[in-house]
């Protein structure tokens, strides 16, 4: 059994080669590895139009469930729930984080574990781990016949631009053009994603994306990075934060929770950032890439640690723990009940910058 995730490299594959193994063949049961949601939903558009086909009600042939609020025998019986009809079913059961929970319960493994001996034809289930940070060795136990395991590499930058190039079908885009389009985004796929919508409305009339339209569409548009929205809450800056927030929803639909959840996303990143610095013996380390790349620092590295290590002076590990416990019930609230959303956002925010 692998025992930790350098010895997982081996079920590590772009998403492009992931793809092309599940068009060879489809899983019974796969643990799945994905931090980017546009991946995921483009790999279940594919999963859904091969295994059940021109028949497909998504209503009733796929369910997502997430394990803070669905039991692991529910899951199992929707999964061995078999039927005459042979009705075909992709049964997704997406793991939550949760401060002091490493990756699955004993008792859900065990479970999943017992279920793979005598799995239904019908159904495939896809157990998702959607965190870019994750430990294989509480994983490992799923290391046997009939699951199949696989790591999305979200971090090579040569599959991300084919990836771009593949999201820009129709369009004339050369490769430095594409260079020259992650200079204002974050390496990510769900960052990007809402760029080149952006680029090929702007340019759908002549088919062709250009340096200069970028720098118009994209450049002009992007009036803040994630520094400036982490440095607002390590600066206890509530009225810059709250201004970042509400340029970010100035430019997307007022009834879509997308700027909110990405928002969540951001200060998860942050205070897992700041738990890496503070307990695996970064602290003391010197300032270099490497140490950047661990932190997921894209820019301004030298100036952000410093604010970082300034920040931790006065952060004791209960109120870390407490900020995961802040992020997590926004994130709930989100997507669980019909509060609104900006007061969330609102509460969030005050909540982090007076911990």
């Amino acid at each position: 059994m692998a025992k930790s995730s350098k010895e997982a490299v081996r079920y590590q594959a772009t998403f492009e080669n992931f793809i092309r193994e599940i068009k060879k063949e489809i899983p019974g049961i796969l643990v799945l590895f994905l931090s980017e949601k546009i991946l995921f939903d483009e790999f279940m558009d594919l999963l859904t139009s091969r295994f059940i086909g021109d028949t497909l009600d998504r209503e009733n042939h796929t369910r997502i469930y997430f394990s803070d609020s669905v039991t692991t025998e529910e899951v199992i019986n929707e999964c061995s729930n078999f039927s005459f009809l042979s009705d075909k079913k992709i049964i997704v059961y997406r793991l939550v984080k949760k401060t002091g929970v490493r990756g699955i319960s004993k008792e859900a493994r065990e479970a999943f574990l017992n279920y793979a001996r005598n799995p239904n034809a019908d159904t495939v289930l896809i157990v998702h781990v959607p965190d870019k940070e994750y430990n294989f060795a509480n994983f490992a136990d799923f290391e046997i016949p009939g699951i199949k395991i696989s790591a999305v590499k979200t971090d090579d930058l040569q599959a991300l631009k084919a990836w771009i190039a593949g999201r820009f079908g129709g369009f004339k885009i050369e490769d430095e053009t594409i260079t020259h389009l992650l200079q204002f985004v974050n390496p990510s796929y769900d960052e990007v994603s809402s760029e080149t919508e952006k680029l090929k409305t702007y340019c759908t009339g002549r088919k062709e994306i250009t340096i200069d339209d970028i720098n118009l569409c994209v450049g002009m548009t992007k009036d803040f990075n994630e520094n400036n929205l982490f440095e607002a809450i390590l600066n206890r800056d509530f009225e810059k934060a709250i201004g970042i927030y509400n340029n970010m929803s100035s430019k997307t639909a007022a009834s879509s929770s997308e700027v909110e959840l990405r928002f969540i996303g951001y200060m998860n990143n942050l205070f897992i950032a700041m738990h890496k610095l503070r307990d695996s013996g970064m602290y003391g380390r010197n300032p270099d890439f490497k140490l950047f790349s661990e932190l997921k620092l894209w820019k301004d590295g030298f100036r952000m640690i410093k604010i970082y290590k300034d920040y931790l002076s006065n952060l004791n590990e209960l109120k870390i723990k407490q900020a995961f416990d802040y992020i997590y019930h926004s994130d709930r609230a989100l997507k669980y009940s019909q509060q609104d959303k900006q007061l969330v956002i609102s509460n969030l925010i005050h909540n982090l910058i007076n911990l």
